[in-house]
């Protein structure tokens, strides 16, 4: 089924309201809710002392409404008497200093108690509830991975196990992370610190080498959880909210090998830059290259005075939600039911008011609700499919956004994935965000923002996915760097260089808005940020720079191998190269736009296609004004039940879901 409803906490709520609640959510044609997630007090109110009575109750009244719960084991939001039992279960900053207890993920995953207490926590509600026809599936904590880097006792000792069991020999690690550098060599492993507050900063091999371990501690964690359901009677799928673009502590490509279905919090800002975060929907639906879950999606304004983008007009929140569909999502569940009165999130966005009662976005809600279990049966075993694909990498993130000046701007990375995705977004065809150990060779096109840690095995799968017919599009300081973060002595994997062929003689720098410019196909571009001083082995020009004393130098290279192409662009061009680059590039490729005419830029087009290749189009106006889409041939609108050919309007914030008559 599609799942669709809300966060809701059953243990925040008097008693006697929620049937009041349960009766408005099935008007709403809500069928799902998330509960549990910080209820570790109420589920275990003293060490071993379980209560489940209270939870029985709820999902009792929620099923007879026909409403299914996802089951949250709580693990990181501790309750005190845990703390008591032995307060070195808080975490420990890069400072030195442990976290007090009063706020949340401030307990250390590594600690063996947290851990025998909330894989025991779990265990009891795998078997409590494991066969409960009323649960839809469960969900892992919540927000796994948010919590800050500890630095404790537990953790240094995991760290430096980690580091021996990574690298073998002390002198092994020494090489890996050049440590004759400023006199830095070990003798032993447990020399090795984690890299705590300090004068300068630590070297970029060591803050790899901790990103890779804090993101395998996050990953060890969650299949643990997700083990002890599953070897406890759950069959139901296991899942979690991972943290889109925002946080990238954790690789979550690596992670959702734990998971039967991928999931991700959703909170694009209101108005024009609604689309800012949509890059994110294509992550998490790459994960596993399947549908998924939004366990947060946001639904109405939060309380805070200042705040800009943040209250959505009529009809937003129904696109937002289409939107979610539309780009892979078959679970929604807002962010929150009721606005809580009390605690850290009081002025948090929700459905319905401090009382529970309807606001403007519960009679939004239901119309969504109802309409959704309408088309349901249409839209369920339905999947985007891409023939173009962004390389969106967490060790390139690691690498580039230690906030070290060094490295450039730290939003450098993510802002220009986002360029990328957006450009080729806005040609109207489906795009994927996929990691590096995953399928190249579905995908016509790969575009490379940035790639750093390059071993042998990305570098000869980049060569294999060209001469397999592929088109791949580079850009500068991708492929310079092993995976211990040194740089290559060429600047460029052997492999690279020869697959681009070309050499890297010299490069230069400026700011990303630079007036520097190049010319190609005829039309001058401004560009800037690096410029990669290309020499030319066997690679063919198509463009060249054409300002500043490397005027004439190559900015734009091809060279065919195999079936395929690999491009070389020389330097970091701002979006209008791309709008008019990616249309010739897209249609060399052979990838049609999914309509035969691009429609407004205020419209977002998108596919879902069933095994049977029937194909559902998405077309979503985020604007304030009518647009117009023009559809040759009659198609039945499923989402506003009508038939439609001709020049079709969209209202503002308007949704239409075309599929053949």
């Amino acid at each position: 089924m599609i799942a669709f409803g809300a966060a809701y906490y059953p243990e925040h709520r008097d008693f006697s309201k929620w049937e009041y609640d349960l009766d408005l959510m099935a008007k709403a044609g809500v069928n799902a809710l998330r509960v549990g997630e910080f209820a570790w007090t109420r589920f275990e109110p003293a060490d071993g002392k379980y209560d489940f009575g209270w939870m029985d109750d709820f999902a009792g009244k929620a099923h007879a409404r026909g409403i299914s719960l996802l089951m949250c084991p709580p693990l990181r939001t501790a309750p005190a008497w845990l703390v008591t039992k032995d307060r070195s279960i808080l975490m420990t900053d890069s400072e030195g200093r442990p976290l007090e207890f009063g706020s949340r993920y401030t307990f250390c995953i590594n600690h063996p108690l947290l851990r025998d207490k909330g894989l025991g926590l779990a265990r009891q509600m795998a078997r409590r509830y494991g066969g409960n026809p009323s649960i839809l599936g469960w969900h892992l904590d919540n927000e796994y991975g948010d919590e800050p880097d500890c630095h404790c006792r537990i953790c240094v000792a995991k760290w430096q196990k980690w580091l021996q069991k990574r690298y073998g020999t002390i002198e092994a690690l020494n090489f890996a992370w050049g440590n004759v550098f400023w006199s830095l060599e070990y003798n032993r492993f447990d020399q090795v610190p984690t890299p705590r507050h300090t004068k300068a900063f630590h070297s970029p091999a060591h803050l790899l080498a901790w990103r890779r371990f804090r993101s395998d501690c996050t990953v060890e964690m969650v299949g643990l959880h997700a083990a002890a359901l599953r070897d406890n009677g759950v069959t139901r799928p296991v899942t979690t909210n991972n943290q889109s673009l925002w946080n990238p502590r954790t690789d979550y490509y690596d992670l959702a090998k734990h998971l039967d279905v991928c999931g991700t919090n959703y909170y694009p800002p209101y108005g024009p830059a609604c689309r800012a975060g949509e890059l994110g929907l294509a992550t998490v639906r790459s994960y596993k290259q399947a549908p998924f879950q939004v366990h947060e999606l946001r639904c109405g304004p939060h309380g805070v005075p200042g705040l800009e983008n943040n209250t959505p007009a009529p009809g937003e929140v129904a696109r937002l939600t289409m939107h979610a569909v539309a780009n892979g999502a078959d679970g929604i569940f807002y962010f929150r039911w009721r606005t809580c009165p009390f605690g850290c999130e009081q002025t948090h966005g929700s459905i319905t008011d401090y009382d529970g009662r309807p606001t403007r976005t519960y009679r939004e809600v239901a119309v969504i609700g109802n309409r959704l279990k309408a088309i349901a049966p249409v839209l369920e075993g339905t999947t985007v499919s891409s023939d173009a694909a962004i390389l969106y990498d967490f060790p390139t993130r690691w690498i580039m956004e230690t906030g070290i000046s060094w490295n450039g701007p730290k939003d450098l990375y993510i802002q220009r994935c986002k360029l990328m995705y957006e450009a080729l977004r806005a040609q109207g065809i489906n795009v994927d965000a996929i990691g590096r150990n995953q399928d190249f060779s579905r995908y016509r096109l790969l575009v490379v923002p940035f790639v750093s840690a390059m071993d042998d095995t990305l570098a000869d799968k980049l060569a294999q996915f060209v001469h397999g017919g592929g088109t791949l599009l580079w850009h500068p300081l991708s492929g310079a760097k092993t995976v211990e973060a040194s740089f290559y002595p060429a600047r460029l994997h052997p492999t690279l260089g020869r697959l681009f062929g070309i050499t890297i003689e010299d490069y230069a720098t400026a700011p990303l808005d630079s007036t520097h410019t190049f010319t190609w196909n005829g039309q001058s571009f401004n560009t800037g940020g690096f410029f990669d001083l290309l020499h030319l082995n066997d690679a063919a020009v198509h463009a060249r720079f054409t300002s500043d004393w490397f005027a004439d130098r190559p900015a734009l290279t091809e060279l065919r191998t195999g079936k395929g192409r690999a491009l070389y662009l020389a330097s970091l061009p701002p979006r209008p190269f791309y709008e008019s680059f990616f249309p010739a590039l897209l249609k060399e490729c052979g990838i049609q736009p999914l309509l035969n005419t691009l429609p407004p830029a205020a419209v977002e087009v998108a596919i879902r296609t069933a095994p049977n290749g029937r194909r559902l189009l998405f077309l979503l106006n985020t604007s304030a004004e009518p647009q117009m889409v023009s559809i040759p041939d009659p198609r039945r609108d499923i989402w506003n039940d009508e038939t439609v050919q001709g020049s079709v309007i969209l209202p503002p914030q308007g949704v239409r879901i075309l599929t053949a008559p």
